[in-house]
């Protein structure tokens, strides 16, 4: 069974993981970031972070390595990157994509307005400037 692993947002596999994905990474290594390399008997097999904004998480990057697609990481990975999110205190999550929203949707995530998303979301330099074309949606979070 896969595990989460807390990493420094500077690492350089998280980075190349996210540049092959094509996900955004410019603003990684800022503060308020944690990311995790998700490992399947210490091999990794994907990433994923949040940002905490009080009772607001932004979740960050989640990845499956490309050889390890198609098995159902990316839906363990999603959850237990908010599992930890919830457990530092997030009730809601919030996320800007591109490409994943059926994904994300199967997740329980719904659709949102850019207008109804807390004021400190909407000010992350993600949604201010990295994907301000992105759909924006959001989900309650167990605690």
């Amino acid at each position: 069974m896969p595990t989460l692993v807390p990493i420094a947002a500077d690492s350089p596999d998280l980075r190349a993981a996210l540049d092959a994905a094509h996900l955004p990474a410019d603003d990684i290594a800022e503060p308020g970031r944690r990311f995790f390399r998700y490992d399947d008997g210490g091999e990794p097999v994907g990433y994923g972070g949040y940002e905490l904004h009080g009772e607001d998480a932004l979740l960050r990057s989640v990845v499956v390595l490309p050889a390890r697609r198609d098995k159902g990481l990316g839906r363990a990975l999603a959850e237990a990157v908010l599992a930890e999110a919830a457990a530092a205190g997030a009730r809601r999550a919030w996320l800007l994509t591109t490409t994943a929203g059926e994904f994300f949707a199967h997740r329980g995530f719904t659709r949102m307005d850019r207008n109804t998303a807390p004021q400190a979301i909407l000010e992350t330099r993600q949604a201010a400037s990295i994907c301000m074309t992105a759909a924006l949606l959001t989900r309650a979070l167990d605690g």
